[in-house]
């Protein structure tokens, strides 16, 4: 399949990733993924206004010629981002791990993202009610408690987006 197909393709169920002519299946989210990925929208647009933000879940992004990924949530700052595919890399983007996901095989997703140009990318799982953090200085990843942003300010408790969950 080449680009211009893949984006030119509607899938049944969730969407697919593109890398390097093959088109790859995701996991598809469950409940508590789905909970998860709600609420953090959810949050993240109620600050939209106050921050200027564009917040977008399922997204395509295209980290490379030949590669797009779909990223749970993404976050842009004030300003034009493209029309069908961004064309300006998010600030923030956010993946959820559903319970058939591993970190292992998150790594070169996140690399791209950073490679991207995204200043962000939190790595969040509803099964183990933990959360990583990875920047271009912290690029191997950090635990964390809350999960925020610089520029523009965010701060969201791991424990406020899980209570989503129940106990």
């Amino acid at each position: 399949m080449t680009v211009e197909q893949y984006l030119r393709t509607s899938f049944e169920g969730p969407d697919r990733e593109f890398l390097d002519g093959e088109v790859v299946e995701r996991n598809e989210g469950e409940l508590p993924h789905g909970l998860v990925q709600g609420e953090l929208v959810f949050l993240l647009r109620r600050l939209s206004p106050e921050l200027g933000l564009t917040v977008v879940p399922e997204i395509r992004l295209q980290v490379s010629p030949t590669r797009f990924r779909v990223a749970d949530v993404a976050a842009w700052r004030a300003g034009p981002i493209g029309t069908r595919i961004p064309a300006v890399p998010p600030f923030l983007v956010v993946e959820i791990l559903s319970t058939e996901d591993r970190l292992t095989r998150m790594q070169p997703k996140i690399q791209e993202y950073l490679r991207l140009g995204v200043e962000h990318v939190w790595i969040v799982d509803p099964d183990e009610r933990s959360a990583l953090s990875y920047t271009p200085a912290a690029a191997a990843g950090e635990l964390v408690d809350e999960l925020r942003t610089d520029d523009p300010p965010i701060e969201i408790r791991l424990a406020d987006l899980l209570r989503v969950l129940g106990a």
